[in-house]
């Protein structure tokens, strides 16, 4: 899908979080150990997910006029950010079985992205003028989260 280059970086971050999914879920598939799996996801979620959404929410959301702001399109974005942070701290508290938890945290992860890409951030682009798309362009410039991040336990290989 064609990204406007005002939000391209934010897609890119998109293209990482499917990337840690898709090691989430091959570690399950491998039997790695569920506690394993889960200091990556708390990892990923502080490092780059956390500061991910933080940038969506004041540089996308906070800029939106309130009707379009009530948007399906950005209110179920609101909506899954809080329920990623219900499932890590459910995964944090690590009490019974993670496995349910972190299958549930790849699904959310995935659908999350899918919604993102193909309905908020074309609404977004649609909706938000032109002074305010390139201002949003300079806070991703600098609030941008590399992907590649140093992980000593590749329980995914």
């Amino acid at each position: 899908m064609k990204r406007s280059e005002h939000l391209k970086k934010l897609s890119w971050e998109h293209h990482d979080a499917l990337k840690f999914a898709r090691r989430i879920q091959r570690g399950m598939a491998n039997g790695t150990p569920e506690e394993r799996i889960a200091r990556y996801v708390i990892f990923i979620v502080e490092i780059l997910l956390q500061p991910h959404f933080e940038l969506e929410e004041v540089s996308l959301i906070k800029r939106l006029h309130p009707t379009a702001a009530a948007d399906i399109a950005v209110t179920r974005v609101i909506d899954e950010h809080r329920e990623f942070n219900r499932l890590v701290a459910a995964i944090e508290g690590g009490g019974g079985d993670l496995r349910p938890l972190l299958e549930s945290f790849v699904d959310l992860l995935k659908r999350h992205v899918k919604w993102e890409e193909q309905r908020f951030f074309p609404y977004c682009e649609q909706v938000l003028c032109a002074a305010d798309l390139e201002l949003i362009r300079g806070e991703l410039d600098q609030g941008h989260v590399q992907g590649e991040v140093n992980w000593d336990d590749p329980f995914w290989g």
